[in-house]
């Protein structure tokens, strides 16, 4: 019988004939999951597998209680590839290891870089103004000061949460002298705190306190979005907002490529058998038989990859795997794509 496909071996003929049809569609569908799962164009690929390594530790560390190495390990990733989710899940993690003024400043940063729709937004504003309670929260002007800092660790926005007590904010002015304030502040508190080099203001202004009620609320920029209220968001990691399909699709479609796939064996067995019939008997019967059985094995290796690569693409991007319910304590899955091909089968399986 004419074609390549009937001098090979049965099983190792099906495996190739459905790897072949498969493989440049699940090569897309993976680039596209890893571009969406780790944003940032100036990320190397590099930066890339190890935010994914780091993000792993952070589950692992966090599953396991080390919530302080799982904290870490989130921050990391997060300076490697940035992405909001990585500080949500810092956050979290601070949180559950004590230190309340990391876990709010980390808070407050998600808020100022995640999407207006994120999930999470409404979550991280009501943890958020219960830290605020407890902490007290700096509003920094610094004027023509440059590496501004308290308690020597960087301030990246234009407040910072402390626990009450004393602090030190300081930073360089443009000719590399300090400039240095101190503050005392309680819980509740709201102080604000001027940086200016002596050259610039006569005289280094000292901290001017402005205490605001003990339940004060956060910033502005750390507000929800309008119209919008802490019951209607979910506590669960970031996933896209079109992502409400039930996993019964995938189960469905699996079911579905599980059984083309045995069908797909066994028409490609058959067709080698009527291939072994048509050497021993070489009549028109056989080589139309023979045809026929080909035709069929070639329609059911198309038909099962079509099939899984549908129900890839839908359990990547369209299938809500969390179920919406309340996971407050459970860290953002790792972003990873993971590929498998098996007889007659496609798993391809995406996480952030």
């Amino acid at each position: 019988m004419p074609g390549a496909l009937l001098h090979m071996h049965p099983r190792a003929r099906v495996l190739a004939a459905v790897l072949s049809l498969a493989t440049p569609i699940v090569a897309q569908v993976v680039a596209e999951g890893a571009a969406e799962a780790q944003p940032g164009a100036t990320a190397t690929a590099e930066d890339r597998k190890q935010a994914a390594k780091d993000f792993a530790e952070g589950d692992r560390a966090f599953k396991e209680g080390d919530f302080r190495h799982a904290a870490e390990s989130y921050e990391h990733a997060y300076h490697r590839v940035p992405h909001y989710s990585a500080l949500w899940n810092a956050a979290r993690s601070w949180d559950h290891a004590g230190e309340p003024a990391r876990a709010a400043n980390l808070y407050s940063r998600y808020l100022r870089e995640a999407p207006p729709r994120a999930r999470d937004r409404n979550s991280a504003q009501r943890l958020l103004r219960a830290l605020s309670n407890r902490l007290a929260r700096l509003e920094i002007h610094a004027t023509d000061v440059t590496d501004v800092r308290v308690d020597d660790a960087p301030v990246d926005g234009p407040s910072v949460y402390v626990t009450p007590g004393a602090h030190v904010v300081e930073g360089k002015a443009s000719d590399g002298t300090a400039v240095r304030q101190s503050s005392d502040v309680q819980a509740g508190d709201v102080m604000s705190v001027a940086l200016v080099p002596a050259a610039a203001g006569g005289a280094a202004a000292s901290a001017s306190p402005s205490p605001a009620p003990a339940n004060a609320a956060p910033p502005a920029s750390a507000t929800a979005p309008a119209g919008t209220t802490d019951e209607a968001q979910s506590e669960e990691p970031h996933s896209s907002s079109s992502r409400h399909w039930s996993p019964v699709f995938v189960y469905f479609g699996g079911a579905v490529t599980l059984a083309l796939g045995g069908i797909t064996i066994w028409s490609g067995i058959d067709t080698l058998q009527q291939k072994d019939a048509f050497d021993k008997n070489p009549t028109q019967s056989n080589l139309d038989s023979g045809k026929t059985k080909e035709l069929r094995t070639n329609v059911l290796i198309g038909a099962t990859a079509a099939v899984g690569v549908v129900t890839a693409v839908t359990a990547l991007f369209l299938i809500d795997w969390k179920g919406g319910g309340n996971h407050e304590n459970k860290p953002d899955a790792s972003p990873s794509v993971q590929v498998g091909a098996g007889l007659g089968s496609l798993l391809v399986r995406g996480e952030f």
